[in-house]
């Protein structure tokens, strides 16, 4: 039997709110049992979905594709240039938002309120964020606004895939040209599998990057229309154990 590879996203696809529906964690354990490669394919921080998933998967994709985990160490990672930094740091001043730079184990804020700072400290850790430093290596970050969106979707629309965080203020991106495809891609060709053995859950329009380079794209239910219409199948949501049954569709589990 052929090799078979699992992608999944984190926010709306595996977890709400940094819980995880036990349908869900019984998946994975089960996918794991069976010898599968799973992997994790979030915008996220390598640290957060660590602590949050453990050994339930194989690996972590995180930071929209530019770092790459697999068991417990760090396979691949495409840090931004000082000119990317530079040029994303001007249209942040411009439009006076705030950001949450990441880095290998940490997160670093960028002219965030202490409200702001606050919420990052109880989401992640506050041994986990500090003050924006110069000299480090930073993979993604996250966008903070106010009353900006529309104007800051508008002034990424070429370079960045802006993902919101259900209104909450905050959003995390994806950069034009390396994205979470670009890890998957990366992964097929180290481990040597086919295309159509390889499977991608999401819910969110950077999970686009995921349905390009998978045989099976699986939109959750709760998925926005523009991923469902990328989808090669949809399933229920993830209040309705989607991950399952979607797994027990293709005789997976």
């Amino acid at each position: 039997m052929n090799q078979k590879i699992f992608f999944f996203d984190i926010d709306g696809t595996l977890a709400m709110k940094g819980k995880i529906p036990n349908s869900n964690i019984t998946a994975l354990k089960k996918l794991k049992e069976a010898d599968y490669l799973t992997f994790i394919c979030t915008g996220r921080a390598p640290f957060y979905a660590q602590n949050l998933f453990s050994d339930l998967v194989s690996g972590y994709i995180c930071c929209n594709g530019r770092y790459i985990l697999y068991n417990g160490n760090k396979l691949h990672g495409k840090a931004f240039t000082k000119e990317e930094i530079d040029f994303y740091q001007k249209k942040m001043n411009e439009l006076k938002l705030g950001a949450l730079f990441v880095s290998d184990e940490q997160s670093f804020a960028y002219h965030l309120d202490e409200n702001q700072i606050q919420r990052v400290q109880k989401e992640y850790g506050s041994d986990r964020i500090d003050m924006y430093k110069e000299d480090q290596n930073y993979y993604t970050f996250d966008l903070f606004y106010s009353d900006q969106f529309n104007e800051m979707v508008k002034v990424f629309r070429d370079s960045l895939i802006i993902n919101d965080h259900g209104g909450s203020g905050d959003c995390d991106c994806s950069t034009i040209g390396y994205d979470k495809g670009n890890g998957i891609l990366h992964l097929l060709k180290h481990f040597n599998i086919s295309k159509d053995d390889s499977f991608a859950f999401g819910d969110g329009y950077n999970d686009q990057a995921m349905f390009r380079e998978v045989g099976h794209a699986i939109a959750m239910g709760n998925a926005v229309d523009v991923l469902k219409e990328k989808a090669t199948y949809i399933t229920d949501s993830i209040e309705n154990d989607g991950i399952t049954k979607a797994l027990q569709y293709f005789h997976i589990l």
